[in-house]
C-alpha cells in the first residue's frame, strides 16, 4: 500500500483533525481527561501555522479516505533539528506499514528543510509507539517535563532507513 500525503484542509476536515487528536491523546494517557485544556486554541494555532512554511500539517490518505495525520515542524530548540508533534494512524491501518511511510515522508521533508535530526515526545506506556520508534532508531534523550509520563526521543534523519 502506498499512502498519499496531502496538506490538511482545515475548512473541510477540522472535525477529523479533532477526532484524531483526541484518539492520540487517549493512546498516550489512557483517558481523555485533560484533553479540553490540552487542545484549547487548536484550530487557531493550526490556521496560523499553516501559512508558515516551517510547519507541516499533513493528512495521510488511502483509497479516498483520510487514514492518519502528521504534525511537525522544521525547527526546535536544537540546531538543525525538527520536532514531530503528532504521528497518528487510524486503528484499522496500524501495523500496515503506513507509519513507516510516514516516518520516511517526515524525514524526507525535514531533510529538505535542512534538518539533520528529529525530536518527538512519547508516553512511557504507549508500547506500540515505542516499539515502532525503536525500530526506526529513535533514542531516548530525556524526560519531558511538560507532559506527564512522557520522554523525549531523538533520531538522526539518515541513521536508520527501513525503506
Amino acid at each position: 500500500m502506498k499512502p498519499e500525503f496531502r496538506p490538511v484542509n482545515v475548512d473541510e476536515h477540522f472535525a477529523v483533525c479533532m477526532a484524531f487528536r483526541r484518539d492520540a491523546f487517549v493512546c498516550t494517557f489512557q483517558s481523555d481527561s485533560g484533553f479540553g485544556p490540552f487542545i484549547h486554541g487548536y484550530e487557531e494555532r493550526m490556521r496560523a501555522r499553516l501559512v508558515d512554511p516551517r510547519w507541516y500539517y499533513i493528512h495521510i490518505w488511502h483509497n479516498n479516505q483520510i487514514i492518519g495525520q502528521l504534525e511537525f515542524k522544521c525547527f526546535s530548540d536544537q540546531a538543525e533539528t525538527g520536532y514531530i508533534h503528532l504521528i497518528y494512524v487510524i486503528p484499522e491501518y496500524r501495523g500496515s506499514g503506513v507509519a513507516d511511510a510516514a516516518q520516511q515522508f517526515m524525514a524526507d521533508m525535514l531533510h529538505q528543510a535542512g534538518c539533520q535530526a528529529m525530536l518527538l515526545t512519547v508516553s512511557r506506556t504507549n508500547e506500540r509507539a515505542l516499539r515502532h520508534y525503536r525500530r526506526w532508531g529513535w533514542q531516548r534523550v530525556g524526560k519531558d517535563g511538560s507532559l506527564r509520563g512522557t520522554d523525549i526521543y531523538r533520531r538522526e534523519i539518515w541513521s536508520h532507513k527501513l525503506v
